[in-house]
């Protein structure tokens, strides 16, 4: 394999990473903002459907590059995945403000 392979299987896994962040924080900003919305169901359905949309298709021309491109993507999707668990869904940190519950385990 030659060096300008690897920087592809680099690049495939910062896609996959950057579209995790984009999953992600999109979920987050849905759930965030759902109390606020004026139509709650059409702007949970609409978010719901624009993240799964983008991913689904990003991950679907990734995977026409072949196996390697579409397993570094998956490997960096599920490593900002687990990070973000990791950081902002410990024990000591609750994820409502103010909120008396205890986090979600």
């Amino acid at each position: 394999m030659t060096s300008s392979n690897y920087i592809l299987l680099c690049a495939f896994f910062a896609s996959g990473a950057v579209l995790a962040a984009f999953h992600f924080g999109g979920l987050w900003a849905t759930v965030r903002y759902l109390p606020k919305a004026v139509r709650p169901r059409l702007f949970f359905w609409s978010g719901c459907l624009l993240r799964y949309g983008v991913t689904l298709f990003v991950f679907g021309q990734i995977m026409k590059q072949g196996g390697a491109p579409i397993a570094a993507a998956f490997l960096g999707f599920y490593l900002l995945r687990t990070f973000a668990l990791s950081k902002y869904c410990s024990d000591e940190k609750a994820l409502i403000c103010g909120s008396r519950r205890k986090p979600w385990k």
